[in-house]
């Protein structure tokens, strides 16, 4: 395998060489596309007559994309949210048996040390 290492600027130089090289390639490209000679400025053709109405399309349903594994998606995180819910409940009902265990510690420690602990 071959390296090439070249100096910062040498390396910089050729990026911006590059990037000027690109936009002259759109600049000329563009010019080229111009063709024809220009209009009037504001001027605009009278409108033609109304063509007349195509063919009906056939009968029927259109299908729409499937929306299956989206609807499985979103059943699923519904499971996980009202597990959630009923985490968060559970939660809240541990941290109020925490406070009373809290006071009932407390009330010991009053009893056993005369002081709070």
């Amino acid at each position: 395998m071959q390296t090439i290492e070249v100096s910062r600027r040498l390396a910089i130089w050729t990026l911006v060489g590059v990037c000027v090289l690109s936009a002259a390639i759109g600049a000329s490209i563009t010019l080229l596309a111009e063709t024809g000679p220009p209009g009037k400025e504001g001027a605009h053709g009278e409108r033609g007559a109304t063509g007349p109405r195509g063919p009906q399309g056939p009968e029927g349903e259109i299908e729409g994309p499937d929306f299956e594994f989206l609807e499985s998606e979103i059943e699923d995180l519904a499971k996980e949210f009202g597990d959630l819910a009923a985490t968060e409940g559970r939660v809240e009902e541990l941290e109020d048996d925490l406070v009373e265990v809290e006071e009932v510690l407390e009330e010991l420690c009053e009893e056993q040390f005369d002081e709070s602990c």
